[in-house]
């Protein structure tokens, strides 16, 4: 009786183990950063866990981290900065429906050639931008993303050590209009 007790406590480790690694499988998948546009939120050698799922709706999609492939097939992971229903310039600043955008993580000089400024975004795109504007390829080359084109979303670095933990969104922010102290969401 004990080892028909066993046996069936085997199968049902086995049974949990073979379902839990297929969910993680389909939930998250790994990812190494390869390039430099994301510095210094995402650094060269840096190991991340996406999440498969969909984008936030609304104003909770503004400042992931998500991954996408260019026309080549390439991974790039880049940050959300335009929604849905938007106008937005992107230029030496970002201005979204013609206020400008607080970016603490951008950084580097957008060149004149990548300028871009678009009507408005359609009910289904997003405007994603590396952080290191003078070294990224992004939606000023490749125009607005679909959420269907969206792999999934940074949610945690798991490499180095020294850099483990979740990957927070910033908060929106809006530069001061009319003299005003403080940041508009």
């Amino acid at each position: 009786m004990r080892f028909m007790t066993l046996v069936a406590a085997v199968v049902l480790f086995v049974a949990l183990a073979a379902f839990a690694t297929r969910w993680l499988r389909r939930t998250f998948a790994p990812v190494e950063v390869a390039g430099e546009s994301m510095t210094p939120a995402l650094l060269p050698g840096e190991y991340l866990l996406l999440r498969r799922d969909s984008l936030a709706d609304g104003e909770q999609a503004y400042g992931q981290i998500v991954a996408l492939r260019d026309r080549s097939g390439r991974l790039l992971l880049k940050r959300v900065v335009g929604l849905p229903g938007e106008s937005l310039r992107a230029g030496a600043d970002v201005q979204i429906n013609g206020r400008a955008l607080v970016e603490r993580y951008a950084h580097g000089v957008t060149p004149a050639a990548q300028y871009r400024g678009i009507d408005r975004l359609g009910p289904d795109e997003h405007f994603v931008l590396g952080d290191r504007r003078d070294a990224s390829t992004d939606s000023r080359n490749f125009g607005p993303v679909r959420a269907a084109s969206i792999e999934g979303v940074a949610a945690l670095r798991y490499w180095p050590p020294g850099r483990v933990g979740l990957l927070r969104r910033p908060r929106r922010e809006f530069a001061a209009v009319d003299g005003a102290d403080a940041p508009r969401r």
